[in-house]
């Protein structure tokens, strides 16, 4: 059974939040003191934890480290009634300590939505371990699907990215954030890596062969970098596979800059000058910067749809994305907008002359097959 963990300064709100979550399939406890939390995460190991950020003997943000520092697995909710902006923030600084943060929830909170919250990650709590993985990568039980990427002027379809998946033993899909960070901790990113690159390239050249001619985006991680092999391992596939290296876009997770900075100069450089694309993806959060824009040879920019989802509700956000974007085109590179999901959003990117769009709006992530007719489409709109 899954197990969640509840600190909370309000003692009732703390009872709420178990007894929601009870109904929901959790075994719950709750505590409104970091002692005894500290207790209790020993004891229940909970595969989600719901965090108050204003807890009277701690802060959220302390226990956050502590969590990072004991590199605790469960799911982690962030919970408030402080401003959004504060939630963000304290949302982003987990995600940097490793932490698998879920989306914060604002109070006050109706018990449905909370119920649909707590489901839903329910859902996705299943424990993977490292034979696991190992087991499933060896049983061919990672697939891809493939998200369109939308030129915002034309609305057709110009390129995909590619997504990892793993289906479970039991028939179920297990989402990437439930096993990319195990592949990394545990040495096994390069063999996912290797396996997702086999499934994108044969497939890129089955939509070459039927006349499709779409950039395909595929993730790396910081720790695919340390090879110095992997420009000339990639080229070769692309050979093997008939596929040219520029209608491949790699896209960089932002902690690949924390790799060694002469190796990463090295194989982004020679990734380059065989011809493959290089985006840095989630711009304008954590490890991205203005610095790594200028020091390495990016051809691409993609603005995280943190900025991109309320750009038309939030004025921040707007400001921040065309900034983004303009600076983008100065140093030419072109621009990828994460997370349109509204119409709206979609009108603001044009305005500001934004490249291509990724998101709800137009297509959830879909096989394969589905491609195919989504290419014969206007989309969006």
């Amino acid at each position: 059974m899954n197990s969640l963990l509840v600190i909370d300064d309000e003692r009732a709100f703390g009872e709420f939040v178990v007894k929601v979550a009870k109904q929901v399939g959790f075994d719950a406890t709750a505590t409104d003191n970091a002692v005894e939390f500290r207790r209790l995460l020993e004891e229940t190991m909970p595969t989600v934890v719901v965090l108050d950020l204003q807890i009277p003997d701690v802060d959220g943000l302390e226990l956050l480290r502590e969590l990072g520092e004991r590199h605790c697995r469960a799911k982690i909710v962030l919970i408030s009634g402080m401003d959004s902006r504060v939630l963000d923030s304290a949302r982003r600084l987990g995600g940097e300590l490793g932490l698998a943060m879920a989306p914060p929830i604002q109070k006050p909170i109706r018990a449905a939505a909370l119920g649909e919250v707590l489901a839903s990650l329910g859902k996705q709590s299943g424990e993977l371990t490292v034979a696991g993985l190992s087991q499933a990568m060896s049983e061919d039980r990672l697939f891809l699907v493939y998200q369109p990427k939308v030129d915002i002027k034309t609305r057709r379809l110009v390129g995909v990215e590619a997504l990892v998946r793993l289906k479970a033993e039991d028939g179920s899909v297990v989402p990437p954030d439930d096993f990319i960070p195990l592949a990394e901790q545990t040495g096994l990113i390069d063999r996912l890596t290797e396996r997702v690159i086999d499934l994108a390239l044969p497939q890129a050249a089955a939509w070459r062969a039927k006349g499709l001619d779409v950039q395909v985006a595929v993730n790396l991680s910081a720790k695919n970098i340390h090879d110095r092999q992997l420009p000339d391992t990639l080229a070769g596939k692309c050979k093997t596979n008939g596929v040219p290296p520029e209608t491949i876009t790699l896209e960089l997770t932002e902690t690949t800059f924390t790799a060694d900075g002469i190796i990463l100069l090295e194989v982004l450089g020679r990734l380059r000058l065989k011809g493959f694309h290089l985006s840095i993806d989630d711009f304008g959060i954590g490890y991205s910067s203005i610095a790594q824009l200028l020091r390495l040879p990016f051809s691409e920019l993609k603005v995280d749809q943190s900025f991109v989802m309320n750009m038309d509700r939030v004025r921040e956000s707007r400001v921040v994305s065309k900034t983004i974007i303009d600076m983008a085109h100065n140093l030419g590179l072109s621009t990828v907008a994460e997370g349109v999901e509204t119409e709206p959003v979609m009108q603001l990117l044009a305005e500001f002359g934004c490249d291509i769009a990724q998101g709800y709006l137009f297509s959830k992530p879909v096989d394969a097959a589905h491609i195919q007719s989504l290419a014969t489409s206007s989309l969006g709109g």
